[in-house]
């Protein structure tokens, strides 16, 4: 069975994680290059972004029921992208 997703939260997801994975390899070898830090940046914003777009997506659920299970799933995928589960992992780190 294939699970059905909002084809513009999947592309989100995916552009989210190939900044994910170039900042990690950014950090992997300690390259400190303003492409870094504009891709931390990037992040951030994708991060508030990113609340918005699941609290939206919850919120059109009733709206469109022909369309919950879809809204559901792109909320679930939403919560498992790169900024979201980097900024977990930093304050679990901190605390």
């Amino acid at each position: 069975m294939r699970s059905k997703f909002n084809k513009i939260a999947f592309n989100y997801f995916s552009g989210s994680w190939m900044i994910g994975i170039l900042i990690m390899v950014f950090m992997i070898f300690k390259i400190q290059d303003d492409l870094l830090f504009t891709l931390i940046f990037l992040s951030a914003i994708s991060l508030v972004i990113n609340i918005f777009s699941i609290l939206l997506l919850l919120a059109l659920c009733p709206v469109f029921p022909e369309n919950k299970n879809e809204f559901k799933n792109s909320a679930i995928l939403l919560l498992f992208n790169f900024p979201i589960l980097f900024f977990t992992c930093l304050i679990l780190s901190i605390f």
